[in-house]
């Protein structure tokens, strides 16, 4: 029987020719998952053997990602922010720029704002990933999750449930800031910001993601158009939002917050990669 390490190495090889990205990280998810093996023993079970029924099932999951099938997809999970996720072809993939988002949130909660009984919306929840780490770190916050597609929420309710905050979470369906029924302190949103002419563009595995949650229209403001319309009837005196856009979007949703909000400050966050991604809109928003 071939041992872990031939595994890897070989499953490396196979992905690295077909310019699967991150050859080398994916293959060795792959093993993790078959194996039912916590990364850290990886490296200390090289010369574990690895039994016919999983190499069998290691190449289904290669065979597949050699479509460029998303590996979360397949394997049905994606970590976010330290916590594992259901995720589906219903569903965005987490990615690890919105885990800033989730960082910048829990500042604002912890540090900028007064109030401990915070009521906040996270607005295209998709898997539930921003508001499940909101509920776990902030236990005393009312989180409103809304998405407009049914699927979407089911996999958001799995996740809710999992991970034991059902009691700080409430699902919504529907158009963005409308289903949330009370002025919020918080609103983070991570909305399809993409413009539709791009999408076709973009890596393989991008085009197995919903549609719905990527295409933000002609400038890709379609949706952080809408919701900047609606929020000023949706926050309390003093709130903060969070959106996660292009870098290249700033100056226009600059334009768009002075238009909604004019007496508010706005500020640009920096992602893991240093690219400008969490515009803000804090300091009096909503005042006249």
């Amino acid at each position: 029987m071939a041992t872990l390490r031939d595994v890897i190495r070989s499953t490396h090889r196979i992905l690295e020719a077909e310019d699967i990205p991150d050859p080398r990280l994916e293959a060795e998810v792959m093993v993790m998952s078959h194996m039912r093996m916590p990364r850290q023993d990886i490296f200390s079970n090289q010369e574990n053997e690895v039994s016919a029924l999983q190499e069998r099932e290691l190449a289904v999951t290669v065979k597949r990602r050699l479509t460029r099938e998303p590996l979360a997809y397949i394997l049905g999970i994606r970590e976010f922010y330290g916590i594992n996720l259901l995720v589906n072809s219903e569903v965005l993939i987490p990615r690890p720029e919105t885990e800033s988002l989730v960082e910048h949130a829990l500042f604002m909660a912890l540090m900028g704002m007064e109030t401990t009984e915070l009521a906040i919306a996270d607005v295209g929840t998709g898997t539930g990933a921003i508001a499940i780490n909101l509920a776990l770190h902030l236990p005393a916050a009312r989180i409103y999750a809304v998405d407009s597609s049914d699927s979407a929420l089911d996999v958001a309710a799995y996740n809710i449930r999992t991970h034991n905050v059902a009691d700080r979470v409430t699902l919504a369906k529907g158009d963005l800031l409308v289903p949330v029924p009370e002025p919020v302190d918080l609103i983070v949103a991570n909305l399809p910001y993409l413009p539709t002419a791009r999408i076709p563009t973009l890596q393989p595995e991008i085009q197995w993601e919903p549609k719905l949650a990527l295409d933000g229209g002609e400038d890709g403001l379609d949706a952080i158009r809408r919701l900047l319309s609606q929020a000023p009837s949706k926050v309390k005196e003093q709130a903060t939002i969070l959106l996660e856009l292009d870098p290249e979007q700033v100056p226009a949703v600059e334009e768009l917050a002075k238009t909604y909000f004019p007496n508010a400050t706005t500020s640009v966050e920096k992602d893991l990669a240093q690219l400008d991604r969490i515009f803000v809109i804090s300091h009096g928003v909503g005042d006249d």
